[in-house]
């Protein structure tokens, strides 16, 4: 999977980051608004040359504070009518197809242009899009009531004949939809009326309103049979796709017939794709940008507390990074020396160096504030004594060594393999770093050509969207190779379970095969940092990872 995550170079901290701003100013290399605003994000609270230069120039040199909505959103009053809200983007998207984009940079912005049947809140609580009711008749049938007077962009109406397209079309192998294992329990959809549907499944299905909710994009049969449906997205959703220019932005404009009274708030949308450095900080401050979807690691702590902005955050949505190990071919194909790695790696080192303190340690497919986090994590702390154990028990107790692919375009998942690369030199293991381009990185990765290398999964609310996924025997992005046929038996017994406590309990059990196995360690758990122009409202962290610009205005002017 492709995704655009890059960081400043230069990592200041502290008195000596000070000073080098401080020089760099002096030297003129660097002018005196850079200065000034560079020296704002640092504080500088001490008494040294940066803060001597600053009150010299008339830069503020006081402790900065701001407030962040606790429940993950922007508020401030009443919504403003109208603007174009110029948002930043870490990557470009690969589709504007739902049911064929691999990368969440897509959902980012198609999201926008589609609506689902459901949908999840900042509090993973289901709630109605285009569905205004839903019943569970038995076990294995559900019904959904729709919304009447709806109408796509291209201005066909919708219907229940449109649900039933949109899943028949995901399911279809033509499709060749990575989303299509989430879809396989439905056994029929059938039109009961132009306002309602209704789903026949084979099995019980635990997760199927989280699935609905996750990637279930009503999309209309006209416009996916056009030519070019994958860069001209049509759907019912509050904003109309206008443009694409390919590496700079993707342009959407307010629906005017949508169906949601009053909204959207704003007259369109201007996605560009940008790097995260500090050229979106200096953006938001010159107004060329309003809303930005990541901000450099660095300087997280400092930006949260700026007045300038307004920070929205959450500790329940994100993406789990983990280390991926090829068990199919050797050395991998070694559980021991799967595990001497797990106990050797130090995951809050991790944390420190690649991720600037942000996130938390990783340990399950889920973050430690989901109802399905059991924290049992063996690997928690590293263990060097058990590791080298491993090591002799794998049968390399001489050493060895191995190649990392790394992503030179993914800064912290590349630091994290140059932190691990340390972390196994105290085990005996070489671990020789080689990068790739995304394009090669994703190509070796999903047919298996590689031994070890950082990778992460997005949108894994229910655990079923992890496991079933990425390690299922053949699962759509089981990448690791990875098949074990207890593991296979929880997890289609854990999705065919309805009760969520023995759901929970079932995937404690899972974990504990898949932790002893280890086709991949958990190392890390990215939570979602937006940052925008104070006066910016209704912005949202949302379980889904899909930003819900509908709700969003700008300042007023």
């Amino acid at each position: 999977m492709e995704r655009e995550r890059t960081m400043s170079k230069d990592i200041m901290n502290g008195q000596e980051a000070e000073e080098r701003l401080a020089r760099q100013f002096l030297q003129g290399r660097i002018d005196r608004r850079t200065f000034l605003h560079r020296g704002a994000v640092m504080g500088a609270a001490g008494g040294g040359l940066l803060a001597s230069l600053l009150a010299a120039c008339g830069g503020s040199t006081k402790p900065l504070g701001n407030t962040t909505d606790a429940n993950g959103g922007s508020g401030g009053g009443a919504a403003v009518k109208g603007g174009t809200l110029k948002a930043a983007l870490t990557g470009e998207p690969d589709s504007l197809d739902p049911a064929k984009s691999q990368i969440y940079t897509g959902a980012q912005v198609y999201d926008n242009v589609f609506s689902k049947l459901v949908d999840l809140d900042e509090n993973q609580k289901v709630y109605g899009v285009l569905a205004t009711k839903w019943t569970q008749i038995d076990p294995q049938t559900w019904t959904f009531e729709l919304r009447d007077g709806v109408t796509f962009h291209n201005g066909e109406p919708f219907t229940a004949t449109d649900v039933k397209y949109t899943f028949e079309r995901i399911a279809d192998p033509k499709t060749a939809s990575g989303y299509a294992p989430l879809y396989d329990v439905i056994k029929s959809i059938s039109v009961d009326s132009p306002t309602k549907v209704t789903f026949k499944l084979k099995t019980p299905f635990g997760p199927f309103l989280t699935n609905l909710a996750n990637n279930g994009e009503i999309v209309n049969k006209t416009a996916i049979e056009a030519k070019g449906s994958a860069r001209k997205p049509v759907g019912t959703g509050p904003f109309k796709f206008v443009e694409w220019i390919q590496g700079d932005h993707v342009t959407l404009a307010r629906n005017e017939s949508y169906f949601d009274a009053g909204k959207p708030h704003l007259d369109g949308i201007v996605f560009r794709f940008a790097q995260v450095d500090q050229s979106r900080i200096d953006g938001l401050r010159s107004k060329e940008l309003d809303w930005v979807d990541a901000v450099p690691l660095q300087q997280l702590a400092v930006l949260q507390k700026d007045p300038t902005f307004t920070y929205v955050g959450s500790k329940v949505s994100g993406i789990p990074d983990f280390l991926a190990m090829n068990t199919k071919k050797a050395p991998f194909d070694n559980k021991a020396l799967r595990q001497a790695i797990a106990l050797a790696v130090d995951k809050s080192e991790i944390r420190s160096v690649a991720y600037f303190g942000a996130g938390e340690d990783g340990g399950e497919e889920v973050p430690s504030g989901s109802p399905w986090y059991d924290g049992g994590d063996p690997y928690a702390k590293p263990d060097l004594a058990a590791a080298k154990a491993k090591m002799a028990e794998a049968g390399h107790a001489g050493g060895l060594t191995i190649e990392y692919l790394g992503l030179p375009q993914y800064p912290e998942l590349l630091k994290t393999g140059q932190v691990v690369r340390e972390q196994l030199k105290k085990i005996g293991i070489t671990m020789n770093i080689k990068q790739v381009d995304v394009s090669v990185w994703f190509d070796r990765f999903s047919k298996g050509q590689y031994q070890i290398t950082s990778a992460y999964q997005e949108r894994t609310i229910d655990p079923d969207n992890f496991y079933s996924l990425v390690l299922k025997s053949g699962g759509s992005i089981n990448t690791t190779g990875y098949a074990n046929p207890k593991a296979d038996a929880l997890i289609t017994q854990a999705a065919k379970e309805t009760d969520d406590a023995k759901r929970k309990a079932l995937y404690s059990e899972l974990r504990k095969i898949v932790w002893d196995d280890v086709p991949l360690l958990f190392v890390h758990y990215e939570t979602l940092n937006y940052l925008m122009r104070k006066g910016v409202t209704g912005s949202t962290t949302n379980p889904t990872l899909e930003l819900r610009m509908g709700d969003v205005s700008l300042p007023k002017t």
